[in-house]
């Protein structure tokens, strides 16, 4: 196994435990009972930020909430085939760069997977707001997703750039 390889792993697992650390802080902290899946305000940090639980039993920005078991094992299966797809294309890359971008989705992934296969929902709990406007409510890996798929694209139009030069 290559070095980059190597690291690349030990990177989905360093993403995919401090997701995990930062809720398992959360429930910790607030004594938060993940039996029941209450939603709740938590803590206002400042005017912008607030600290809430949300239990997002659907997929990206709360679509598709649905409390069936049945559709919990599907978004189960659903990320798990999306892992496995993206360690395959990561893989085949065989990218430095793309290793860490990969590592960053596919972290973020496992993270929100976690969740899902412990609590039958994804924990949520970082509110951004600006003169009552609030964001979707999201998480460490969802943060972690995010910027592993810019880091794709930015790689992507530098890749095209220097293709056409």
């Amino acid at each position: 196994m290559n070095i980059h390889r190597k690291y690349f792993y030990l990177f989905i697992l360093f993403f995919a435990a401090t997701d995990q650390l930062s809720k398992y802080y959360l429930i910790r902290y607030f004594d938060i009972n993940p039996e029941l899946l209450i939603s709740d305000f938590l803590y206002k940090v400042n005017e912008y930020f607030n600290i809430v639980i949300v239990w997002n039993r659907g997929f990206a920005f709360g679509s598709f909430q649905s409390n069936m078991v049945s559709f919990n094992i599907l978004y189960v299966c659903i990320i798990l085939s999306v892992i496995c797809i993206l360690l395959i294309y990561a893989n085949k890359l065989n990218q430095k760069y793309y290793f860490f971008a990969f590592s960053l989705v596919i972290g973020g992934a496992v993270g929100n997977l976690i969740d899902r296969i412990a609590y039958g929902a994804v924990v949520d709990f970082i509110d951004l707001n600006f003169q009552n406007l609030h964001w979707y409510v999201f998480n460490i890996a969802d943060i972690y997703i995010s910027l592993g798929c810019i880091l794709l694209i930015l790689a992507e139009i530098r890749n095209k750039l220097t293709d056409n030069d």
